[in-house]
């Protein structure tokens, strides 16, 4: 009995929350594309916050987004990208390390297809092998992803059997503003 209304109703939520799905998806490559770079040695960045006014640090998101214009594969090292935060008023912000040994660079390092885009999603305050503390105000966040030349030699003589290579060179990424206030 419950079951014929059971199975048109799972049918339409599913159809429901695949659209909000796909149009959410839409939505943050629309908003990214506003902010892409232009692209050096083949790659392009963006970066999307949707948490642009924030209380808690911990719950700060930022995405970044790379896009892959080449031909050829490419190695893409996520705990390479960093964050460069400048105040617009009286508020501070200042990197600290972390104690002990640096994270691998090669760490989650991913594949970036030709004509592929990956988005790599961040969560609070975390950056690298650090942190970043804040004052409360309001500031440009943009990105910097380098990877200097000597890291490509140092990786094909690590993976000598390796077809893909790293991508190498600067981004920085444009600035968002966001607004810190607990």
């Amino acid at each position: 009995g419950t079951a014929k209304y059971f199975y048109p109703y799972l049918l339409v939520l599913c159809i429901t929350m695949g659209a909000e799905s796909s149009h959410a998806r839409g939505r943050l490559n629309d908003l990214a594309t506003d902010t892409w770079t232009q692209p050096i040695n083949g790659v392009r960045i963006s970066v999307y916050t949707p948490t642009q006014n924030y209380k808690d640090p911990n719950a700060f998101q930022l995405s970044v987004l790379f896009e892959n214009l080449g031909k050829e594969k490419l190695i893409i090292l996520p705990e390479s990208i960093h964050r460069n935060y400048q105040s617009r008023d009286q508020g501070t912000a200042r990197y600290v390390p972390f104690p002990g040994p640096r994270i691998s660079p090669w760490k989650d390092a991913f594949t970036l297809l030709p004509d592929r885009r990956n988005e790599i999603k961040f969560v609070g305050m975390r950056d690298g092998d650090g942190l970043w503390i804040s004052e409360p105000g309001t500031y440009d966040l943009s990105i910097r992803y380098i990877i200097p030349q000597d890291w490509a030699a140092a990786y094909a003589r690590d993976f000598p059997n390796s077809k893909v290579q790293p991508w190498t060179g600067s981004i920085e990424g444009g600035k968002l503003i966001i607004k810190f206030l607990p």
